[in-house]
């Protein structure tokens, strides 16, 4: 049985839909897959039992039988931590490996989700490479490439893995277009020279980057207006309308698939946004358009959502929305597959970890 351990630099650089891409990859070559994320640090209530959200999604997208308890057997919460601290002896080690155990039968591979960033859960024995290190399993790093100083991340993240030969390689990824060049020409021979092995860079993509109106609804805690029933449609990007109606009009029309959002009582942007057919439209502080508003969104099929906080609370939530997408859907799944297989060595992943591809 084989197995990988999915870690990365910093949160949100993508190792849930990487490992979810894999596992569907692997899987259609013919191969028994199985998940694991050791450790849930993003709870959620599934059925009156705790279990974490990036679990969830790919235990459903990946059809996996797995009991949760198993795939998560342990979770991050306010006592975990205070345990840790005090010096409270948990039985973690043999919650991790009897999981593993059950999990890695009648597989051919495994593939472990760290949490958050590489040195997450070292309080209480468990960050990623520590959790590498108990299940004899090597290390995939997936680093997003935001900017030039991800190198220093990487180059740091070696120190807190000590053993070099744990690291099978990494993965750039969400490498904007401008430095696309730069990364393959420049960043990927540097550490080559420094003795990491880049399986592949991805180009940041807003398929995976973009929400469907629902999600927005759901963490906005919005109230649906009108066009309840496009709610699955997905926006790439989100802006603001406080301006004169005249350049709302023109600021729309550059950035296509967008959700706007804009005051209430602002009858001339909602409008402005109407006429240029944005993907949604988001109102803040809870004041209800003009029926005539209505009226016009409802004939354009646009959606048009309520929330109850003010416009810059909205921005900082909607934020969080659109940097912190998750696989959900089916189309962001097959986009995944695409960039991995466009983009990615996986013949050597596969052999790194004692598989063919």
């Amino acid at each position: 049985m084989a197995s990988i351990l999915v870690s990365s630099s910093e949160k949100f650089s993508g190792k849930s839909s990487i490992c979810m891409g894999l596992g569907k990859i692997f899987r259609d070559k013919g191969y028994a897959v199985g998940y694991m994320k050791p450790v849930g640090n993003l709870l959620i209530d599934v059925h009156g039992s705790l279990t974490d959200e990036d679990a969830e999604s790919i235990k459903e997208m990946l059809g996996l039988d797995d009991p949760t308890k198993l795939i998560t057997p342990i979770h991050l919460t306010d006592s975990l931590i205070d345990d840790a601290l005090t010096g409270v002896k948990k039985d973690l080690d043999e919650r991790l490996l009897e999981a593993y155990s059950i999990i890695s039968e009648d597989k051919d591979v495994v593939f472990v989700e760290g949490t958050g960033g590489i040195g997450g859960g070292a309080m209480y024995g468990l960050s990623d490479p520590e959790i590498a290190s108990k299940l004899q399993t090597k290390m995939l790093l997936v680093t997003r490439f935001d900017s030039i100083y991800a190198i220093d991340r990487i180059l740091c993240d070696l120190r807190i893995i000590q053993d070099s030969k744990i690291l099978a390689g990494i993965i750039l990824n969400e490498v904007p277009a401008d430095m696309m060049e730069r990364v393959t020409e420049l960043v990927v021979p540097f550490l080559e020279k420094k003795g990491i092995r880049v399986f592949g860079v991805i180009q940041q993509d807003k398929t995976l980057r973009s929400v469907p109106i629902s999600e927005i609804v759901e963490g906005l805690r919005a109230e649906v207006l009108v066009g309840a029933d496009r709610l699955e449609e997905f926006v790439d990007n989100y802006l603001v309308g406080a301006m004169e109606a005249g350049s709302a009009i023109k600021y729309f029309r550059r950035i296509p698939n967008s959700a706007v959002i804009t005051g209430g009582d602002r009858a001339d942007i909602q409008m402005a946004a109407i006429e240029t057919r944005v993907k949604c439209l988001v109102l803040t502080g809870n004041m209800l358009p003009s029926g005539a508003v209505l009226a016009s969104a409802e004939e354009a099929n646009i959606p048009v959502i309520l929330v109850r906080g003010d416009t810059m609370t909205t921005i900082e939530r909607m934020e969080q929305l659109m940097g912190h997408a998750h696989i959900k859907q089916k189309v962001k799944l097959d986009r995944m597959v695409e960039l991995l297989e466009r983009n990615v060595d996986l013949k050597s992943i596969a052999e790194s970890i004692g598989l063919k591809f």
